[in-house]
Parts: C-alpha cells; sequence; structure tokens
C-alpha cells in the first residue's frame, strides 16, 4: 500500500495543481505532487482532500530484470 489522495472538486472541472478535478472522487498517488502542491490541495475551499491508502501499481514493485 503507498500514501495517496482522494481528491473531489465542488464544481467539475475546477483545476488547481495541473489537474482538471471533477465532482466524482478521483484518487492519486502522494508522489505525483510536490508538498506544495499538497498544502495548495488541501487548503483550497472548492476541494475535498482526503489523504488516503492506495494500492501500488502492478508491475511498478519488482524490476523487470
Amino acid at each position: 500500500m503507498a500514501k495517496g489522495l482522494r481528491i473531489v472538486a465542488k464544481k467539475d472541472g475546477f483545476r488547481r495543481a495541473g489537474i482538471a478535478h471533477t465532482s466524482e472522487p478521483q484518487e492519486y498517488p502522494l508522489s505525483k505532487f510536490s508538498k506544495e502542491q499538497v498544502e495548495q490541495l488541501k487548503k483550497d475551499p472548492m476541494l475535498v482532500v482526503q489523504e488516503i491508502e492506495i494500492s501500488e501499481p502492478k508491475g511498478k514493485d519488482k524490476d523487470p530484470k
């Protein structure tokens, strides 16, 4: 498991951190964002942001070599 963010926009298409957020929950790995972006996302009143645990993407945990 990895740390991630679940983000829901109060207005569909609202942009923050280079992403157009939707009114449907979207999950992202925490590593997708810088520390500054995470703080901006959490403080933005147009977004609902939750810290969550997400599954590691398949094939990413082992080197294929």
